[in-house]
């Protein structure tokens, strides 16, 4: 289910091209990984949130994120995706 979910949503419901920035909410779950690898394959630069450390990590070590953020540290959501 997850992964129909994840395919659906971004290959029928989003627009996202190659060199577009993707930002997934909730990138280390079921849906969210599956989610940014699409959008990998797509060629986007892709950015996730977590709400741990360790998943931020995992975003970026295994997952082949671009870039990652802990969304529990601080509380500015705008600045941390300028960024």
């Amino acid at each position: 289910m997850p992964g129909l979910a994840a395919y659906i949503g971004f290959n029928n419901l989003c627009s996202a091209k190659e060199g577009d920035v993707v930002y997934v909410s909730s990138a280390a779950g079921g849906v969210g990984q599956l989610v940014g690898q699409f959008a990998k394959m797509k060629g986007c630069y892709v950015v996730g949130s977590a709400s741990t450390d360790e998943k931020v990590h995992l975003l970026k070590s295994q997952l082949g994120f671009d870039d990652a953020f802990n969304y529990k540290q601080g509380n500015d959501l705008a600045g941390a995706l300028k960024r």
